[in-house]
């Protein structure tokens, strides 16, 4: 809003507002939004603003403030700073859009005068600028200026090649030919191409994902077919596959081209649009030629999105493994919600720190006094889609749900205040301890790419230690490799756990490793695994650190980073 009313206000007081002709403001580059007249941008200014906001936001939303002037740090600053930037940009556009309108204008004057080429160009366009919603900026000059062309029919001269259509077919017994225009209008978008990309779909989807497939573009088809509107099925390939989207961009442009090629000339849309084609001579509009068209087209552009999506590999639907889902992410149950209420507490930095508690539609907000005490990866192990970062302010994605959930926290803070129930502060799967007495480091810093990046899972490692390995955990010997560089241990919340001594040891072939353990066996926290010769692995130039792994746990809160430590010390929590 701020952006329209600065647009308008600057093209007012530049008298550059443009005159309504016999067609409104079609082909101007100016429109009426909010019942002001503005530089028609449609969904492109929506992108264009998005951009901006998310880029400010990230860029200013943590921004300090000496402490007199706190109360306008953060997102209120950011959004001071968003609003001067969009009235600039408001007053920009004034200037630039018309240049860009004046290009568009130029490419659609070229079509109507380049034949059958001039109508792939039309409908490759009209592809290419729809995920942006410039197309409009394409089709209703041609639809209702003389852009479009200009026809004299019962004595009466109409411009556009839907106004056209429509005079000849109210004069259609005295029509004795139809309009070139009406190439413009035959569009098969609606009815060849989504059933060709839903089979397609549904051809190269895993078989167990197939009836989910057809679950989600048999109604897309449909739609299509009945309302004209092809974007719930475009937009399933839209950005995960992109080369899809040139290939039909390119087949749309084909379909007006053969279309012209062959004579047909009648308006094709969905079914509804198409009906009024039937009252039309088949010597004039030549409509018998849709069915094969149509079929034409179909086959085709099955054929080349099957091939796309296999030679490709494209993560198109149903390519990938597809979850049930239900309508909330996450819950608390009523019998004993305390332990997952717990962690959220914990993770605040217990109840004094919490300032107040609220929620949006689907996500659970968080105002807290010191950021500092703030443990994010805590907050990560409750059952949530994600966790939001802003300093003081926390959010939680929750889903449906979290109205209910931010009641229960409400009541469980509220009864930690008055003393009626305590908070544990293990409120966690799992807790890992030291395997060894040495130097604690995340597992970010190990120097190896499988182990730092997390491919096997989360944890840490301990270096400069005296080369005794112990169980950082109750539980089970699972495995052991055959190289003995290492261990694989499971707790008794069925927790698997790797423990790795050295890095590229497996090349020493156990050598420098004596095991007390064997497989089956159940261990204690502080047991002895295993002893490494440390000097040996660094006599052929390995590292000798021991590395613990919570495989396929990579969420995880490391609780100490740095330092010494020992078998007492607890490392980590799930």
């Amino acid at each position: 809003m701020i952006f329209l009313f600065a647009n308008n206000a600057w093209l007012s007081v530049t008298g550059r507002l443009a005159e309504a002709g016999d067609h409104g403001l079609f082909g101007t580059g100016q429109n009426m939004v909010m019942g002001i007249q503005v530089n028609d941008m449609g969904v492109f200014l929506g992108i264009i603003l998005g951009c901006m906001v998310g880029y400010l936001v990230n860029r200013l939303g943590n921004f300090k403030f000496n402490k007199y002037l706190a109360p306008y740090e953060g997102t209120k600053f950011a959004y001071l700073i968003i609003i001067f930037a969009t009235i600039l940009l408001a007053v920009i556009v004034t200037y630039v859009w018309p240049l860009i309108n004046h290009g568009v204008n130029v490419i659609v004057s070229g079509m109507t005068s380049s034949g059958s080429l001039g109508f792939f160009s039309y409908g490759f366009l009209n592809r290419m600028l729809l995920p942006v919603g410039m197309h409009h900026l394409l089709w209703m000059p041609l639809h209702f200026t003389p852009m479009g062309g200009t026809a004299q029919i019962a004595g009466e001269a109409v411009s556009g090649a839907y106004n056209i259509w429509l005079a000849q077919l109210g004069s259609i017994d005295t029509v004795s030919q139809m309009h070139p225009a009406i190439g413009f209008l035959v569009n098969f978008g609606p009815t060849a191409f989504p059933l060709a990309i839903g089979l397609a779909f549904i051809k190269t989807a895993k078989p167990e994902n197939k009836e989910k497939v057809k679950a989600i573009v048999f109604p897309a088809i449909i739609l299509a077919a009945l309302a004209g509107t092809t974007e719930p099925i475009e937009f399933l390939f839209l950005f995960v596959a992109p080369v899809l989207w040139l290939a039909h961009a390119v087949m749309f442009g084909f379909s007006f081209f053969i279309s012209d090629v062959l004579g047909l000339k009648v308006m094709i849309g969905s079914i509804p649009e198409t009906l009024p084609s039937l009252f039309v001579p088949t010597e004039l509009g030549r409509q018998w030629l849709i069915i094969p068209i149509i079929l034409l087209l179909a086959v085709m552009e099955y054929f080349i999105f099957k091939t796309l999506i296999l030679k490709l590999n494209l993560p198109t639907i149903g390519r990938d493994v597809m979850e049930e889902t239900s309508e909330t992410n996450a819950s608390v149950t009523s019998s004993n919600p305390q332990p997952d209420l717990g962690i959220i507490v914990n993770g605040l930095g217990g109840v004094d720190n919490i300032v107040e508690i609220y929620n949006c539609y689907t996500r659970l907000r968080l105002d807290v006094k010191d950021a500092s005490k703030v443990n994010i990866n805590l907050l990560k192990t409750f059952p949530s889609s994600g966790v939001v970062d802003k300093q003081k302010h926390i959010q939680i994605i929750i889903g449906l749900g979290v109205e209910e959930l931010r009641e229960s926290l409400e009541a469980y803070v509220e009864a930690l205040q008055q003393g009626t129930i305590t908070l544990s502060k293990n409120n966690n799967l799992g807790s890992i301890y030291a395997p060894a007495h040495g130097e604690i480091i995340p597992i970010e810093h190990v120097p190896d790419d499988v182990f730092s990046n997390k491919m096997m899972g989360n944890g840490f490692a301990i270096k400069n230690h005296d080369g005794n390995v112990y169980s950082p955990v109750d539980g089970t010997i699972v495995s052991i490799f055959p190289t003995l560089h290492a261990i694989g241990l499971e707790d008794k919340q069925g927790n698997s756990l790797l423990i790795h001594m050295g890095i590229d040891t497996v090349d020493l072939k156990g050598a420098p490793f004596t095991l007390s353990v064997k497989e089956g066996q159940t261990i204690k926290k502080g047991d002895l695994l295993a002893t490494i010769d440390t000097h040996a692995i660094k006599a052929a130039n390995k590292d000798d650190m021991v590395i613990v792994l919570a495989v396929e746990n990579f969420v995880g809160n490391l609780l100490i980073t740095q330092g010494n430590v020992d078998t007492s010390t607890e490392i980590y929590q799930f």
